[in-house]
């Protein structure tokens, strides 16, 4: 959420920041037997689609029940000095579920001991539940007002990993102040963010303002995805070189709803539009594929990198389906790097490829798993398979395959596959 400027001092207080900063356990991610190369998992791709096919459910609330939220799983989001936690009160008054929703309420009522203008509600998962890359489903609806802020967003823990905020990081999947049309999707870092809260990291949406709407993220070693209703928004890409500045989202992140307001970026309340209130369907979290888009199906590379000549997905020489990545001019690669994979196991790396000329080449192959390279080449016009396997090192949970063109001239790649062996 954007922070006022007292937020920065804040890094000073250990204890103070873990009201608002990052603390949680590692969430285990069971392992997947095969990914087989006609998968389509063309919805991590960039086109429009964030629907959950292909991705698996590692931790959810359906909010279902009545009274207390669900402690296994959240605590109250406690009062601090920030703007977005000013008024936090930990009552169920403020969070509680009514048998469909959590709902997160703000308003104005007098409050036995606790003499404050306000009292507002919110939740955390930190100490609870945590993720590193994954997907975030959250369906929620809320009122407009004016002083009002609700929030759906994302810390990191250790809090001081990378510094304090806004070295730490900052995910906001989803804000909203006062009775504006849109909503935001922001990121904060060193990189981004200036010395008044502000990020540079920032887009507006519309959405649905008198019903529930789906807000996604999707978060990859390479780019965090924001979506509403399924709709791509924005990207945020990690940049070659940019660090931990650019890029301090390679730790755990937990979550936070909230119902706040009054302070900070949406201005004074009017009481008149009092009371506000989120409330939140369901929270829905999943674990990235451990390799996509091995097909091209979605007509795009994402999450396949490029570095050297021209890579392209196009609609001809496909094997099947009516997709292939073509790589054309001289030394080219696509990579594509691979995070939850299990130490000391082995795996296979294969698709298959065609050269546009006789004397030509192109490499399937696998590097940084935990031991030196595997490539196998392939030269024929046409498609042929090709693979390699790989054992992880002792505590190597990540690869990268790549189909590497050495050479000037054009070579295509279709039906990618990675398999557990």
């Amino acid at each position: 959420m954007r922070k006022t400027k007292f937020w920065l001092a804040l890094g000073l207080i250990a204890t103070t920041l873990s009201i608002f900063a990052c603390k949680k356990d590692s969430t285990s991610t069971a392992s997947i037997s095969q990914i087989g190369h006609k998968k389509a998992l063309a919805n991590l791709s960039a086109m429009t689609s964030a629907a959950t096919t292909d991705y698996e459910l590692i931790w959810s609330d359906e909010f279902n029940s009545s009274g207390n939220f669900d402690s296994t799983k959240w605590s109250y989001a406690e009062r601090g000095t920030v703007a977005w936690n000013k008024y936090m009160t930990s009552l169920p008054a403020y969070a509680s579920q009514d048998g469909s929703n959590l709902v997160l309420r703000m308003d104005n009522a007098a409050v036995s001991g606790d003499p404050v203008a306000y009292h507002a509600g919110g939740v955390k998962s930190m100490g609870k539940f945590s993720l590193t890359y994954g997907k975030v489903e959250v369906r929620a609806k809320f009122t407009q007002g004016r002083g009002s802020w609700p929030a759906i967003w994302m810390m990191p823990e250790p809090a001081t990993a990378y510094g304090g905020w806004p070295a730490c990081g900052e995910i906001d999947i989803m804000e909203h102040v006062n009775n504006e049309s849109v909503m935001y999707h922001t990121i904060h870092n060193s990189s981004v963010t200036n010395a008044n809260g502000g990020s540079t990291a920032s887009k507006s949406a519309t959405y649905n303002t008198t019903d529930y709407n789906l807000y996604t993220m999707i978060w990859s070693p390479n780019d965090i995805r924001f979506y509403v209703n399924n709709v791509l928004q924005y990207t945020y890409t990690r940049m070659a070189g940019g660090g931990t500045q650019q890029w301090p989202f390679d730790v755990p992140f937990y979550l936070i709803l909230n119902q706040a307001g009054g302070a900070g970026w949406p201005g004074a309340i009017t009481n008149a539009d009092l009371p506000f209130s989120m409330q939140v369907d369901y929270v829905r979290v999943y674990k990235l594929p451990l390799f996509s888009n091995g097909d091209f199906e979605s007509g795009s590379l994402y999450p396949w990198t490029t570095w050297g000549g021209g890579s392209s997905v196009v609609s001809t020489d496909a094997r099947s389906g009516t997709k292939c990545v073509r790589e054309t001019g001289g030394e080219t690669s696509i990579e594509q790097y691979l995070t939850g994979l299990s130490p000391n196991t082995t795996y296979r790396f294969g698709g298959y490829a065609k050269v546009a000329a006789t004397g030509q080449s192109v490499s399937i192959g696998v590097k940084n798993y935990g031991g030196a390279a595997v490539n196998t080449a392939i030269g024929t016009t046409a498609y042929s398979n090709g693979s390699v396997t790989f054992t992880t090192g002792a505590n190597n949970t990540t690869a990268t395959v790549y189909f590497y063109k050495p050479l000037n001239g054009t070579v295509y790649g279709d039906d990618f596959y990675l398999e557990k062996l």
